[in-house]
């Protein structure tokens, strides 16, 4: 009887490289988004407003998520444009959306000028939303639906774990605060989140809309309209590929949080188009024909 255990070895390269080949492949197919210019442009450049707290050093060790966030909102809130209707509505979501939250920092929202509907969150409470997810959903509801993802990866730690562990790996001891802030941005603009962070902050996303009392739906037909947006490439790939996903497949988000919809008790749910349409959160004008009942 010949020893098999070599041929269990040369079976096992061979496997473990075709694995390899699939996420290297895999990988290689996602192109950066077009969102990340905009930021990205800001990335290096002086603050308009002089602040000593960006040349600070910083150890990583010693690093704190709520300095990180002034620091990122620092960059960029110097070119806000204050008087814009669409950051004023913004403000006054998330303002409202992150009452009773457990993270002891206030959020504040920023707004890339992309058609390519996306939102990003960023240790400390910052937010990003493009102006293409603003004219890509259709009621506050599935404004709020995205929202709640977000402030889910902030909530739930996410967005720290993964600059902490990007900069150990980098080998990064210690940096100004400046330079964390456009690292960090760097980071968390691209895919950065594992399935299952992108699962938690879905749920968290979906019970916040339940909270506020908002249409449960909004959750499934927002992901609907991401992959109708993406034009349903995603279907293409093999389920190996999907293995090595960073985030799970909009067509399963969209069924999975619409069966969960149709589980839900009956009642009156807010819809909200008008408020999107006119600018006003529903915590400033409540319509009431923008109840619905299912």
């Amino acid at each position: 009887m010949f020893n098999r255990r070599p041929i269990y070895f040369i079976l096992l390269i061979l496997f473990g490289g075709v694995i390899s080949f699939l996420a290297i492949k895999s990988k290689a197919n996602v192109e950066l988004p077009a969102t990340l210019s905009p930021a990205f442009q800001l990335l290096g450049k002086p603050v308009k407003t002089l602040d000593r707290s960006l040349t600070k050093l910083m150890p990583i060790s010693d690093l704190d998520e709520k300095k990180l966030g002034d620091s990122i909102a620092l960059r960029y809130e110097s070119y806000a444009d204050e008087k814009d209707p669409d950051l004023i509505y913004l403000r006054s979501l998330i303002s409202n959306l992150t009452i009773g939250k457990e993270k002891r920092f206030e959020y504040r929202i920023f707004i890339m000028d992309s058609s390519v509907p996306n939102a990003y969150a960023m240790p400390g409470g910052v937010l990003f939303v493009t102006k293409g997810l603003l004219n890509m959903v259709t009621s506050e509801a599935e404004l709020v639906a995205v929202l709640g993802h977000e402030i889910g990866h902030v909530e739930l730690s996410h967005c720290m774990d993964m600059v902490r562990g990007e900069l150990l790996a980098r080998k990064i001891g210690a940096s100004t605060l400046g330079e964390l802030a456009d690292l960090t941005a760097a980071i968390l603009l691209r895919p950065a989140f594992g399935k299952n962070q992108e699962d938690e902050s879905d749920q968290y996303g979906y019970d916040l809309l339940l909270r506020e009392n908002y249409d449960p739906f909004a959750m499934g037909r927002t992901f609907l309209k991401l992959q109708e947006e993406s034009g349903g490439k995603e279907n293409a790939a093999s389920p190996i590929q999907e293995y090595f996903m960073t985030h799970p497949y909009l067509s399963h988000r969209s069924e999975k949080f619409s069966e969960k919809a149709r589980m839900e008790e009956e009642g009156k749910y807010y819809l909200g188009k008008k408020n999107l349409k006119k600018r006003t959160s529903r915590y400033q004008n409540e319509y009431d024909q923008e109840f619905i009942t299912h």
